[in-house]
């Protein structure tokens, strides 16, 4: 047994290696300090993990609001198919007149969208007096299984007082102009 101890110190010696008596006691306190490390770190992790869930909570149903309009609106056609209003019922549309001042003829401008009402200005009834304009429009159509029916009504009053007389109408394409002179 001395000799192994002796071969170990020749050894030790020819590669001039000192030895040290503690080196244990290093690794363990750097192994210490990773788990301890790594401890921290998943204790953190967990924490904040079940503060994003508990914050977003309140939006978990948001997840499913798909899935609750598509149910909805399968029960609306399911019940709407037997009702006898169904085939008249409303439908939003964009509004077909665009009012606006012409500063360069010094007059009002008003351009109604024929598209919804036949591309028909007679479909149109248009009531014009000193500063109020009204426009009522209405559009039927017939179809095999149903009729559609489109209706527009609107009042403008216009601050100042326009010319009658001198109101002009003209049609151009699918749009119906309607200048208003103002009256001096």
């Amino acid at each position: 047994m001395d000799e192994n101890k002796e071969f170990e110190e020749q050894k030790i010696d020819e590669y001039n290696i000192i030895p040290h008596k503690h080196t244990g006691g290093w690794i363990k306190f750097a192994l210490l300090l990773v788990v301890l490390f790594l401890a921290c770190y998943l204790a953190v992790y967990y924490v904040l993990d079940q503060m994003r869930h508990a914050y977003y909570m309140p939006a978990m149903p948001v997840e499913n609001i798909d899935r609750i309009l598509q149910e909805q609106d399968r029960m609306f056609e399911r019940d709407m198919g037997a009702f006898p209003m169904h085939d008249k019922a409303m439908m939003v549309v964009k509004n077909p007149v665009e009012t606006f001042k012409d500063d360069n003829l010094d007059a009002y401008k008003m351009i109604i969208n024929l598209r919804p009402f036949d591309n028909n200005p007679d479909n149109l009834n248009i009531d014009i007096q000193s500063n109020k304009i009204s426009i009522k429009g209405r559009n039927e159509k017939s179809g095999k299984h149903s009729d559609k029916i489109y209706t527009f009504t609107q009042s403008f009053v216009l601050p100042e007082e326009i010319n009658v007389e001198k109101v002009t109408k003209e049609k151009h394409g699918h749009k119906y102009i309607i200048t208003m002179p103002i009256d001096d």
